[in-house]
């Protein structure tokens, strides 16, 4: 299986949603023309009135926001490019296109939040049936056609490839079946990646690229602080989303399924362990985003946090909720070599504050065959 950065996005943003009308007319997303009938009437404007409503609102505008993205990524930098764009004008067009997309996922967010379905099914998806052209040229190209179609179900590597127009390829490595009736679940699959990706590009906003551009300047400090809201909430999220996972009692066109449903379409096979390890890092990630756990960044330390991690006293550790919530002053300067962060974010390690065994799982994991596994494990399961 490959997947492009695209694709990893779209996947994160586009399963979720139905439209403002009323719920026996239902949008249709099993087809390209039910797409497109139901983000027509979503493009109107109107309110959504019910949870199907609000689940189409978020599908037509989550694509919406990908076609965005691509467009400008193939045509604003071919542009960029015949223009000889300077380095400052390009800064503030991205920066116009990053505060968009933060914009768009926020609206969807909210929307996405006000769904409660209980135990009632919704709008049933056939993402490999969206046949949109992504990039605004006027024709639909094979890697256009299949960009929101989810990869088979199985073990698969987890490798990294550009687009790609062989339909041999799509037919051997995709489900261009696959069919969702979306769930409460999968509501809440898709609220916690929202707020991963409006936080993690909040967090870059905070910043601004130093005018040498040799690292980055702290601008906005209080964007910091609702990063790590976002994020934090991120977990919380999908924490309540495996414990909805695990208490359901049907099996029908199911996204994430639990060991007992067999009609999942979810691209990683997940067993009673699997969701046991789901919950344990979900566990330590909240710990240690709040501060609660620790990372090791003594002096003279070695390995992933090497680079960045401040030069804390012997016997504490790095408290992240500290780096996000009592950051430095406005016009902090970042660079991009031999930075240290505060040793005000350093704590004294102790019993309420244990080093959190994250990073050397992520250490381990990083120097093994099971590496890219483990990292498809985490991007699917968020």
């Amino acid at each position: 299986m490959r997947l492009s950065p695209v694709s990893r996005l779209a996947g994160a943003l586009a399963l979720a949603g139905v439209l403002a009308v009323p719920a026996a007319r239902a949008a249709d997303f099993t087809t390209t023309d039910g797409y497109t009938a139901a983000c027509r009437e979503v493009a109107k404007g109107a309110v959504p009135r019910d949870d199907d409503a609000r689940i189409a609102a978020v599908i037509c505008r989550d694509t919406a926001l990908v076609r965005q993205i691509v467009t400008w990524g193939t045509q604003g930098f071919e542009r960029i490019h015949k223009d000889r764009t300077s380095n400052d004008a390009i800064l503030v067009e991205v920066t116009k296109e990053i505060d968009y997309v933060i914009a768009e996922l926020g609206a969807t967010r909210k929307l996405l939040a006000q769904v409660k379905l209980g135990k009632r099914k919704s709008l049933r998806l056939a993402p490999a049936q969206w046949e949109l052209d992504l990039d605004s040229d006027g024709q639909v190209k094979l890697w256009e056609k299949y960009l929101f179609a989810l990869p088979k179900r199985g073990h698969q590597a987890f490798r990294f490839s550009g687009p790609s127009n062989d339909q041999e390829y799509y037919d051997r490595e995709y489900n261009l079946g696959a069919v969702i009736r979306v769930d409460q679940s999968d509501i809440l699959w898709s609220l916690s990646y929202h707020h991963f990706i409006e936080g993690l590009l909040t967090n870059v906003r905070a910043f601004d690229l130093a005018k040498d551009y040799n690292g980055v300047i702290l601008a906005r400090p209080a964007l910091l602080k609702a990063a790590h809201q976002l994020i934090g909430n991120g977990f919380l999220i999908s924490g309540k989303m495996r414990q909805e996972a695990l208490a359901e009692t049907d099996d029908d066109e199911e996204w994430i399924g639990h060991p007992g449903q067999a009609s999942s379409v979810f691209p990683l096979p997940l067993d009673a362990a699997d969701f046991a390890s789901w919950g344990m890092m979900i566990k330590e990630m909240s710990a240690l985003w709040q501060g609660r756990s620790l990372l090791p960044a003594t002096q003279g330390g070695s390995g992933m946090l090497a680079a960045m991690a401040p030069l804390c006293p012997e016997g504490s550790g790095l408290n992240v909720a500290r780096v996000y919530l009592q950051p430095p002053p406005a016009g902090t300067l970042y660079g991009f070599r031999h930075t240290k962060l505060p040793t005000a974010h350093c704590q004294r390690i102790d019993k309420a504050h244990p080093v959190s065994p994250l990073a050397q799982m992520a250490e381990q994991a990083s120097k093994s065959q099971t590496g890219m596994g483990f990292l498809r494990y985490l991007y699917w399961t968020n």
